[in-house]
């Protein structure tokens, strides 16, 4: 089976690296290539299949719904995970991404692609990398440190400087990769992990 192949589109080399790293761990094999811009992304398109992109709307060509439907319009079908650093509430409401695979926000870290990209692909993560730890993010593994001190979603939020609805789509995720029944496992976890 070929290696899945996924386009980052994305002017900020940081998020782009980010990104990177986390898909090799997540998916050992993973073939990544990078544009910095919409011109960039229309020519890789050109040149051969990719089983997915991930997105940002706002390139120096380009920006808005406009950047995706130029690429749905070179390659119908083809699976787009918008990334953006607004609310994606304010973008879900729109009809010209009805089309896309996902819209997510940057501050949902990368593990919320990496679930996105499971679900397109039917491929599960990798849970663990070559130490035989989890492969977590800073933001999970700081999430998972306040919820094994029994902290609530709210106050985990307030803590880290972000939603709960956040710290609770994050928890989501890792209780779904790792097979966690419940918030009363974590701590197990951590300890088995040496996390914490």
């Amino acid at each position: 089976m070929r290696p899945m192949n996924i386009l980052i589109v994305d002017d900020h080399p940081l998020v782009r690296v980010g990104l990177r790293t986390a898909l090799q761990c997540a998916f050992p094999g993973v073939a990544i290539e990078e544009c910095a811009a919409l011109a960039e992304a229309r020519g890789r398109l050109l040149a051969g299949p990719l089983d997915a992109v991930i997105l940002d709307l706002a390139l120096p060509d380009s920006s808005g719904t406009e950047t995706y439907l130029a690429l749905q319009h070179l390659c119908p079908g083809l699976p787009v995970i918008v990334v953006t650093g607004s609310d994606p509430r304010d973008l879900l409401a729109s009809p010209a991404l009805e089309g896309a695979a996902g819209v997510l926000s940057k501050a949902d870290g990368p593990e919320a692609i990496l679930s996105a990209l499971g679900e397109l692909t039917s491929c599960e993560p990798e849970t663990l990398n070559g130490t035989n730890r989890p492969v977590l993010t800073p933001r999970e593994r700081d999430i998972l440190v306040l919820c094994a001190r029994g902290l609530q979603n709210k106050v985990i939020g307030r803590s880290l400087g972000i939603s709960e609805n956040t710290v609770r789509a994050h928890l989501a995720s890792v209780f779904k990769r790792f097979g966690l029944a419940h918030r009363g496992a974590v701590k197990d976890f951590l300890e088995r992990a040496r996390i914490g």
